[in-house]
């Protein structure tokens, strides 16, 4: 049922491009990362459904960004998408996070690849048009192999005939196929979030494929996880080949509207370990 995969041999000339590292310069409103930086094996990408009123964790967030170049990345969701209009508040935060070093995608739904690429497709092009940011992530994300790696597809190109370059998050939450980041040759998204749950994390296991592929293309995204247990979280993230990795408190019925007590220092474990 699967789709053609790739071989190994092929994968140093056909895997994706690495995640921008720190931000350098600003052109048109977009940030491109400095040409050769080489990405930290483990960064943080942070699911940012918190709205920027007065001391909200954006503040602590791009305080993060400017301690830990390279390392954080934010996703923003002002009105499950881009919205149908600028929020100034929302455009305050977002270019403060990006000055201080962070890396901002803006959040898009795809319903499992049933929402209408036309609709994905001018989200995208909102985003692009009302606010500053270097990728997108995509949610609700299908991993039937064969149905719908041609619109994702579709989706990252269309990102990169924008943003070139650009870093595209596909989100399924789960295990998934290779077909989902390389599909006849080419890529699908930069990045798969693989595991995103609030009970079980420690014992989960990512397919065997997903070793054959840089850690940079794999994302995890565990919640509910105490603070005498987000250090084994972080770690059980990167043994499983994962190189973005989000940890928190916080629990459903929505588990990103704010950032957990020990945030900084999971951060800085990060930063000496990783």
């Amino acid at each position: 049922m699967r789709s053609r995969i790739l071989s190994i041999a092929l994968l140093g000339t056909l895997l994706l491009e690495p995640l921008p590292a720190a931000p350098a310069s600003q052109t048109g409103g977009h940030t491109r990362a400095i040409a050769g930086l080489v990405p930290p094996p483990l960064r943080v990408l942070v699911p940012a459904y918190f709205y920027p009123v007065a001391n909200s964790p954006w503040v602590r967030l791009s305080a993060a960004a400017a301690a830990y170049p390279g390392r954080i990345g934010a996703i923003g969701d002002p009105a499950n998408g881009p919205g149908a209009s600028v929020d100034p508040s929302y455009t305050a935060v977002f270019q403060n996070f990006r000055a201080s070093g962070g890396t901002l995608y803006g959040y898009v739904y795809t319903s499992y690849g049933a929402r209408p690429l036309a609709s994905v497709i001018a989200d995208i092009d909102a985003w692009i048009a009302m606010y500053p940011l270097d990728g997108i992530f995509l949610d609700e994300m299908d991993n039937t192999p064969g149905a719908h790696e041609a619109y994702y597809q579709a989706l990252t190109q269309h990102v990169r005939a924008q943003l070139p370059g650009a870093p595209v998050v596909g989100n399924p939450g789960v295990s998934t196929s290779p077909s989902y980041l390389l599909y006849q040759g080419h890529p699908v998204v930069s990045t798969l979030c693989i595991q995103e749950a609030g009970t079980g994390f420690l014992s989960w296991h990512s397919d065997a494929w997903v070793a054959g592929f840089p850690r940079r293309a794999f994302y995890a995204l565990p919640y509910a996880i105490h603070a005498n247990g987000w250090q084994a979280a972080v770690d059980h993230a990167f043994a499983e080949n994962c190189g973005l990795v989000y940890v928190t408190d916080d629990v459903l019925p929505n588990p990103w509207d704010t950032l957990p007590a020990y945030f900084e220092s999971m951060l800085a474990y990060i930063q000496a370990t990783y």
